[in-house]
């Protein structure tokens, strides 16, 4: 009886779990969540801004020197967006924001954190959201694990353009996730990165991009990114700019790396093209 009441009891957790991610989907692609700002320069924005999206959950030691990395940047004004997938570290992302003092590029920052972990799809809903709103053009995706130098977004923002990914972290496949070779500038790539990358904001013009991501490869977006914008005769770049990833005992690909592999096999992507 007692196994009998462990599996039901774990049943009833999962079906709670697996009900409140479809209540989350739903609300956030149809973008019924807020960001707060935390700070603005110009509360009505600039038209000469970059967005940047940042996912967050395990690593908040990094906000310092992700606002200062960004602060720091060449080109543009950077508006900041942070969905926050650990609800209990918003009081120390909003105290830490709150201590900085931009005094370059950082034009804004906000954030909102989610009661559901949803993973790196928070910065697509984040996208669509700005989609919606009327926003066009490029988008920076950036991780938390990076640290970037002071020409990232202008390096990224000259690869950039209409239906285009352009990123740091390009591979070249052949018919496999783990059969791949770095991509160098001019390379035909199958893969970027989601962290460090543009993106067209139109990756997320359709809802598809959200309603034909199956539930058990949720947490691997950055292949259905790529896998979603090659069958949409999109085009892959990689980019030649420094970064440096920090921190990798906290990055959770040594997990889903397997889930990875898998998903590139199941979406059967044509590697000769």
């Amino acid at each position: 009886m007692v196994g009998v009441a462990v599996s039901a009891a774990t049943f009833a957790r999962r079906a709670v779990a697996a009900a409140r991610w479809r209540v989350a989907m739903r609300l956030y692609r149809a973008g019924r969540f807020r960001l707060r700002p935390l700070y603005s320069a110009n509360p009505a924005g600039g038209s000469g801004e970059i967005t940047v999206i940042m996912c967050l959950w395990n690593r908040r030691e990094r906000i310092d020197a992700v606002l200062t990395e960004l602060d720091a940047q060449q080109g543009p004004r950077v508006r900041l967006l942070l969905w926050n997938n650990r609800p209990a570290d918003d009081r120390y992302y909003r105290e830490r924001v709150a201590a900085y003092r931009p005094h370059g590029a950082l034009a804004g920052v906000s954030l909102f954190s989610s009661p559901v972990n949803v993973g790196g799809l928070g910065r697509f809903f984040v996208a669509r959201k700005l989609w919606a709103s009327g926003a066009r053009g490029t988008f920076v995706m950036l991780d938390d694990d990076q640290d970037v130098s002071d020409h990232f977004l202008t390096d990224l923002l000259e690869a950039s353009g209409p239906h285009t990914i352009a990123g740091y972290w390009a591979w070249t496949m052949a018919g496999e996730y783990w059969a791949r070779t770095p991509a160098e500038p001019g390379d035909r790539v199958s893969y970027v990165g989601t962290g460090g990358c543009a993106c067209d904001l139109d990756i997320v013009s359709d809802l598809s991009f959200f309603t034909g991501l199956p539930r058990y490869f949720a947490f691997v977006e950055d292949i259905w990114m790529c896998g979603y914008a090659r069958k949409h005769g999109w085009v892959l770049r990689k980019v030649d700019t420094p970064v440096e990833f920090v921190l990798d005992e906290t990055n959770q690909h040594h997990t889903l790396a397997e889930r990875k592999a898998e998903f590139y096999r199941y979406l059967r992507l044509d590697d000769g093209a």
